[in-house]
């Protein structure tokens, strides 16, 4: 790509902790300055990855939509497309995906990148036909696994030839196996240490992951059980496990910001989500050499091979979520082989640069 580098305003929600989010600061931070120039704008000041973006130089505006300013918020971002001569738009997710659209119509920017990041089961009808507008109006649709993209084909109304596979990256310079003090402090004697990474909110299911612990608890007194998130659901998982009798057995343990040592102190992740796209925890524990139990949703079997680096069981399934962890808590040496399985395929598949790159062939095609 010849002349001066290319002007790409990537959009999305809010910048808090969250997969999309991450996956956004990693691809402004790293794509190549000699041929884009990446501006970030967001809805929501404050968030996890405005500092981070903040302090790798790479701008970030925050374009409020509270309110009353929601009626405006479409006529100032095609401004900000004008004023900056931007080049492409990246949507992530649904919230900036037709405001990206709209807006670039009204701008006359033709590059509009729309990114689709999980199974669209959530919306209401009305969410549904907005989202259908905006990926048929879009330049290109990037799907973040196989089983989205084939979601998207079959409810959005895509042709197949505008929707790409990306799959997100993880950072194997940061979680790779090792040791790690958080392990004895959480495990207090017991083993092996079970856990659960994401959100305490419906979709990514905590309750069940608790039935889950319970059943193996049963079986197996000495497992030890960690909570990593926060969320609307904070108190029902506290009074579920009570009710499941995990008490001085469970860490809630809240938000954190190491996240490559609460990787390494875990023996096995469970991912009890009710749809997942392609699932950040999930790839961040295979680059550090730990199995994943995953609910067979979504793009999970995109990730987990099951049997060879995991093992997937049907949602809402609790026994079934529980005798996958108990086949591997209970034999060491095939939780060690799938543990190098999942380390293979995640250095040799999802390295962040993998990501990256592909990103940026999409966006060189187009705008040519």
């Amino acid at each position: 790509m010849a002349g001066s580098p290319r002007r790409v305003l990537i959009l999305i929600g809010q910048l808090a902790r969250g997969g999309a989010e991450g996956q956004v600061h990693e691809l402004a931070v790293r794509l190549d300055r000699q041929r884009f120039v990446p501006l970030v704008v967001t809805f929501e000041a404050g968030g996890h990855y405005q500092g981070m973006l903040d302090a790798a130089g790479i701008e970030v505006i925050v374009l409020d939509k509270s309110g009353w300013r929601e009626a405006g918020a479409l006529s100032r971002l095609a401004a900000l497309l004008r004023r900056r001569r931007v080049d492409l738009v990246h949507g992530f997710l649904f919230p900036a995906n037709w405001r990206a659209v709209a807006a670039s119509a009204i701008a006359g920017v033709k590059g509009v990148v729309c990114g689709v990041r999980s199974p669209g089961t959530w919306m209401n009808a009305r969410q549904r036909l907005m989202e259908r507008a905006a990926l048929r109006g879009a330049a290109a649709v990037v799907a973040n696994a196989p089983a989205v993209r084939d979601e998207v084909i079959r409810s959005r109304g895509v042709p197949p030839g505008r929707i790409s596979v990306i799959m997100n990256g993880v950072d194997t310079s940061r979680f790779f196996p090792g040791e790690t003090t958080l392990r004895r402090r959480w495990l207090d004697g017991g083993g092996p240490l079970i856990g659960f990474v994401g959100g305490l909110r419906e979709a990514k299911d905590p309750i069940l992951f608790l039935q889950v612990a319970a059943a193996v608890e049963r079986a197996l007194p000495r497992a030890r059980f960690v909570l990593v998130g926060d969320g609307a659901m904070r108190a029902e998982v506290q009074a579920a496990g009570s009710a499941g009798r995990l008490d001085g057995k469970l860490i809630l343990a809240g938000e954190r910001s190491d996240m490559p040592d609460v990787m390494r102190a875990l023996d096995l992740l469970v991912v009890t989500s009710t749809r997942e796209g392609c699932c950040n925890a999930i790839l961040e524990a295979m680059a550090t050499g730990v199995p994943v139990v995953a609910t067979d949703v979504g793009g999970n079997p995109d990730l987990i091979v099951d049997g060879e680096s995991g093992r997937l069981f049907p949602h809402g399934d609790a026994e079934a979520g529980a005798a996958a962890v108990l086949a591997l808590a209970r034999d060491p040496d095939l939780m060690a082989a799938m543990g190098k399985a999942c380390l293979a395929r995640a250095r040799r598949d999802f390295p962040m640069e993998t990501m990256v790159r592909a990103t940026s062939r999409l966006y060189e095609d187009l705008v040519r």
